[in-house]
């Protein structure tokens, strides 16, 4: 289906309303970390720890459904459908009679993003094409930066109030909710598109996902997987150096996600020159980070490594929906970008595993498990560097201007 043949009732506000979908998978941490204190207050001798942890289990089968799913049934529907789970499970939050009842709006709230996530940039693809699409990839993981920034930020506020308070941040998601509906143009079940009455026609190497979209998956995990040491062990590098406190720790989280935010308003440019060789970006920068922040001993240093982390995160996600949507045909579109939404956070539930393991390899110290991970970064730059170089013959993305 060409763009022209897509009746937009504003092809901003579908933009826009596209943009704002794309935020439930960063509200999903962004609003529970920064009061997992006051919840262990709440709820003594629960383990609150599963606030942060369901979700992200519940997003994996939710994400094969709606693969699954969207062959049968609109796109636009599912998306309807997840965002409605999605908001009764995050403000349910704040009417949650105890901790059993909220671990259930939990369970709702990650299967309700889960139905989103991989259905957004399946959209973004039905709708927009080339250099359009990749702009709206990065597009939409700034919005989400500055989301996940905002309802951190007004998270930590509303808990001085009470543990049920900060759950109403979840009303923005209810205006989402709306824009679906009145907004995004109607989209046909996959079995009706043209793609998917052709499919019999397609030959075998059409039909499948491909060596190099496989490899992009795989790449997703991995590096979710180790990179989330990041997230997980920052603030504890910063007390266990005493280079700073939890103050610190905040200024630099919020370094990175502003950094991501910035480097994602010019991904579409960044891919446009780099194309494929745009994923030695976000491996650079994750390698350079945790060498950073190995040999840091003092704030600037914690700093840069943090802003350079952020550049990691600004690319690895936008880069690998693009060069997914590029490389798949479209009538496997959505089970590519539902295998990497999964990859993504199955990597980061695997990363607290991950993450004791390497402990007990390196001691138990931070900075060696910095130092450890700048080591396998560097390696895997190499593996992915000597990869792109074998295979630059294979360089086309036959679908990148493609749409359903």
């Amino acid at each position: 289906m060409s763009n022209s043949t897509i009746r937009h009732r504003s092809k901003l506000s579908t933009k826009a309303t596209l943009l704002l979908c794309a935020c439930d998978s960063n509200a999903l941490g962004s609003e529970m970390t920064p009061i997992l204190a006051v919840m262990a207050l709440a709820f003594p001798g629960e383990n609150v720890n599963l606030l942060v942890a369901l979700p992200p289990l519940c997003i994996i089968p939710a994400s094969l459904i709606a693969a699954k799913l969207s062959y049968y049934i609109s796109r636009k529907t599912i998306l309807t459908v997840g965002q409605l789970l999605f908001v009764l499970g995050g403000i349910g939050g704040a009417f949650a009679p105890n901790f059993e009842v909220l671990l259930f709006t939990r369970v709702l709230f990650g299967l309700g993003c889960g139905l989103v996530y991989p259905i957004v940039p399946t959209l973004i693809s039905y709708f927009f094409a080339g250099q359009e699409r990749a702009g709206m990839m990065g597009g939409a993981n700034a919005v989400g930066s500055i989301i996940a920034m905002v309802f951190s930020t007004l998270s930590g506020t509303l808990a001085v109030i009470g543990w049920h308070v900060p759950f109403f941040v979840n009303v923005f998601f209810v205006f989402v909710l709306i824009m679906q509906i009145i907004f995004l143009p109607k989209v046909p079940p996959e079995k009706d598109l043209a793609f998917a009455q052709e499919a019999a026609a397609l030959s075998p190497e059409q039909r499948r996902i491909g060596g190099r979209a496989w490899m992009g998956i795989l790449l997703m995990f991995v590096s979710m997987t180790i990179g989330m040491v990041y997230l997980l062990k920052m603030a504890i590098f910063i007390q266990e150096s005493g280079i700073g406190d939890s103050v610190m720790a905040g200024f630099a989280s919020s370094s990175t996600t502003f950094t991501a935010l910035l480097i994602s308003l010019v991904f579409a440019q960044i891919f446009k020159h780099l194309r494929r060789y745009t994923v030695l970006v976000p491996m650079a920068a994750i390698a350079a980070s945790f060498t950073l922040l190995a040999f840091a001993t003092t704030p600037a240093g914690v700093f840069v490594g943090a802003i350079v982390y952020g550049i990691y995160l600004g690319t690895i996600i936008p880069y690998l929906q693009t060069a997914l949507s590029g490389l798949v045909h479209p009538c496997r579109r959505t089970f590519a970008l539902s295998a990497l939404s999964i990859a993504m956070f199955a990597g980061q539930a695997c990363s607290s595993i991950y993450v004791a393991f390497a402990e007990g390899v390196v001691g138990g110290s931070t900075t060696a498990l910095f130092e450890l991970m700048s080591a396998m970064f560097a390696v895997l730059f190499v593996v992915v560097l000597v990869y792109l170089v074998l295979t630059r013959k294979d360089a086309a993305y036959p679908y990148g201007d493609v749409t359903e």
